[in-house]
């Protein structure tokens, strides 16, 4: 791993351990969910979060380095695996009407814990001493988690509040495999795999690094205000197939700005001559970004902030639709680690295909204008699949099942749940009681 400029932040690089860490995680993180359950992920990583920080506190006061390391890769993993089951119950509880909330909340939390996080770390005002009281203070809230995780209910004890019992089926490990096997074969699976891959991949290719805490700040902040904004997919329009398909647009709209405004970066001209032919890759990242801030400013922060809204709209977007696709929650963790997974694999090949590529900071753009070829493409697959959501989730887990659509129950509310299409599932209806 290689080391930054002092004047270059890469906190949102994605290394190779990091990425390959991610994508493992993704597609562990549906047998964990479906096999140990979710609370029992939450739980480890909570333990590795106390030991993760108990290590930074060693690491103050010992200057010992090796369970600190040790400590970080595992608490890498958990919290891959973490964010997949959180999603599921995100997706999975609520819903139809409540799904979008429910995730907004969810990453709202996430975003403004990481901006809050990364300014601490970064901030050049911020002594030892006081990241190491931050730490402390992190540890003691962190003490707290497994009640939360533990606060959580079980699969079969959740009931929506239309009466209808949450579809949970039991599982085992060949099942399991079958099933994310068979996933792969869905035509809806394979129409959301370009849209899961190639924005990561355009994120990768076109990488711009974080020079100070300004850029990073824009950034988190043009996708809170994304996810803020995002709980309209509940309350805007009656149909949830018109909230889906101006979602797509709109989502469509914020990628080309970004890449537009990305590939303008790139292309800005910048007097090169002081770069030395000994230069590496660091020192020539370094020239080019002190030439940025101070030529080109207000370019270079409109592009973290348009990049922050693309990144945040793909992500919302594409775990909003996988949540109109079913109500299982088996189902919802296929779905979801693979995405996690996927759009770490999209990151880290793009990364790696310019990193390839000399001085690709100053040279050539032409991966660039491929991937934005590629997100534009990937949209437009999406559409197919967004053009098929219906009011209730019931018609994804009939066609996923190549068979007849199944039986439902309707509720008062006007949503709907799968009961015959799974022997175990247990419900409750208003009118039947």
């Amino acid at each position: 791993m290689h080391e930054p400029p002092n004047n270059i932040n890469l906190t949102y690089d994605s290394y190779l351990p990091t990425s390959i860490i991610s994508c493992v995680a993704g597609f562990a993180g549906i047998f964990l969910a479906n096999l140990a359950g979710i609370r029992s992920i939450l739980l480890f990583y909570s333990f590795t979060s106390i030991l993760y920080l108990s290590s930074i506190i060693v690491v103050y006061q010992y200057d010992h380095y090796t369970f600190h390391t040790a400590c970080n890769i595992i608490n890498s993993a958990a919290y891959d695996l973490s964010r997949v089951a959180t999603l599921v119950v995100v997706l999975a509880y609520p819903n139809e009407r409540w799904k979008a909330r429910a995730l907004a909340t969810f990453l709202i939390l996430e975003y403004f814990a990481m901006t809050m996080g990364n300014i601490i770390a970064i901030s050049d005002h911020s002594s030892e001493n006081s990241r190491l009281h931050s730490t402390i203070a992190a540890l003691c809230l962190a003490c707290l988690s497994p009640f939360v995780a533990v606060a959580i209910a079980p699969t079969h004890d959740v009931v929506r509040n239309n009466g209808v019992y949450l579809i949970a089926r039991k599982t085992t490990l060949r099942d399991e495999i079958k099933e994310t096997i068979r996933l792969f074969k869905n035509k809806y699976m394979l129409l959301l795999l370009p849209y899961m891959f190639c924005y990561p991949f355009l994120f990768g290719v076109a990488y711009i690094p974080f020079p100070n805490i300004e850029a990073i700040v824009l950034y988190d902040v043009g996708r809170l205000i994304v996810v803020f904004t995002s709980q309209m997919l509940d309350v805007q329009w009656a149909s949830r197939r018109t909230r889906g398909l101006m979602a797509l647009l709109i989502t469509s709209i914020f990628c080309t700005a970004s890449s537009i405004l990305t590939i303008v970066m790139r292309r800005a001209h910048m007097d090169l001559s002081g770069i030395k032919p000994s230069w590496g890759e660091t020192e020539i990242l370094a020239y080019v970004m002190d030439i940025a801030l101070s030529e080109y400013a207000a370019l270079m922060y409109a592009t973290y902030f348009f990049a922050g809204v693309a990144s945040s709209s793909v992500e919302f977007y594409g775990f909003w639709v996988m949540g109109t696709l079913t109500n299982d929650l088996k189902a919802s963790a296929r779905f979801v680690g693979t995405f996690h997974s996927v759009m770490s694999i999209g990151g880290l090949i793009g990364i790696e295909l310019v990193t390839e590529i000399p001085h690709h900071y100053t040279t050539s753009n032409s991966l660039t204008y491929i991937a934005f070829g590629m997100s534009l493409i990937s949209f437009m697959v999406l559409f197919v699949v967004v053009q098929s959501i219906t009011e209730s989730n019931d018609w994804t887990l009939g066609r996923m099942r190549n068979s007849s659509a199944p039986d439902t129950l309707s509720s008062p509310d006007g949503s709907s749940e799968t009961v015959a299409v799974i022997a175990e599932v247990k419900y409750q209806h208003h009118n039947n009681v």
